[in-house]
């Protein structure tokens, strides 16, 4: 192992131990890092699509337009490794009466002493054919090694564990075929995870608005031939604004399929608060037909600026189309 990554994995954990200390200081109980390779390859500007396995996460609107049955996993790295996030979700069309789905997300650091877990059950329906709603609700938990001597020998830990509920409400709107208009507010319900008497930990509100805009109209436009049309026909836009304890997030991505079996994503990220920052993203897809299933495997790698510069953040996924 390196001196710069042990110093990094140093550093991290006297973060995390100051964060155990003193959490109103570094709010980063359940960060908003997003769930899926391909969200990630377009920055996170995923609210006004929300149109595959992980749009529970960003937008449970998108469950509406669902009409098969999907299942997602994804495996997330931060910090060279430091971080890990581990998440499973479904979702099954049921017609007329909506789509429900349901996720499992485990967020764990190499030092072993924290965790959190988030479970949603999610919802989602057409009003009309340019409207759709839903809602997730959801179940947060921490926990801590009791075992651990920090810990263990803390007065500030009045409980090693905790536990609190919420909910998100979306919509998204499609008042053309090509665009689509969403919008999504996280934790509506004032939701605490602390683990001490003296202290408050409150999970954040989340609000994301964007859109997406797929470019098959332009494409039925284009004179420049079969091969250009095709391409546009694969192509999409997307824009997200969010804001999130107090800092206003900017976000766009482009998605391009080459062939009905590759795609490649970029995207670029804008933090603007008391510790601004970029953010680079890329990516890319394989479809592979598997009997009647078609598989995906989705990949996604984000450059950070700022305090973080030098690190990548990884995403892997595999989702199921049924």
């Amino acid at each position: 192992m390196t001196k710069d990554v042990i110093d990094l994995k140093h550093t991290f954990h006297l973060i995390l131990l100051i964060g155990l200390l003193f959490p109103s200081a570094v709010a980063a109980t359940f960060n908003n890092i997003g769930v899926g390779a391909r969200p990630l390859g377009l920055s996170g500007a995923f609210v006004a699509l929300a149109d595959d396995s992980n749009a529970a996460n960003y937008n449970a609107a998108g469950l509406g337009y669902i009409d098969a049955v999907q299942v997602g996993a994804t495996r997330a790295q931060r910090f060279n490794g430091l971080v890990t996030y581990n998440s499973i979700s479904g979702i099954i069309p049921f017609g007329r009466i909506g789509s429900i789905g349901a996720s499992l997300g485990i967020l764990a650091e190499d030092s072993e002493i924290y965790r959190e877990q988030t479970i949603s059950v999610s919802y989602g329906n057409t009003l009309f054919k340019q409207l759709a709603i839903g809602a997730n609700l959801k179940l947060f938990g921490t926990s801590f090694d009791e075992t651990n001597e920090f810990v263990a020998e803390n007065q500030y830990f009045t409980q090693t564990s905790s536990s609190a509920v919420s909910f998100d409400l979306g919509v998204i709107a499609k008042p053309f075929q090509s665009l689509s208009l969403g919008a999504s507010i996280e934790n509506l319900l004032p939701a605490d995870t602390s683990i001490s008497d003296v202290e408050t930990d409150p999970i954040p509100l989340n609000i994301r608005a964007g859109l997406a805009y797929r470019l098959e109209s332009i494409a039925e436009m284009s004179a420049q031939g079969a091969a250009v049309s095709n391409l546009l026909k694969g192509s999409l836009g997307t824009f997200e604004v969010a804001s999130r304890n107090g800092a206003i997030y900017i976000r766009t991505g482009i998605e391009v399929w080459l062939n009905k079996s590759i795609a490649v994503r970029g995207g670029y990220g804008l933090k603007n608060g008391s510790d601004s920052a970029t953010t680079l993203s890329f990516g890319g897809s394989a479809k592979l037909p598997v009997s009647s299933v078609a598989l995906q495997l989705d990949y996604g790698f984000q450059l950070l600026s700022g305090d973080f510069q030098d690190n990548i953040t990884q995403r892997f996924s595999i989702n199921l189309l049924f």
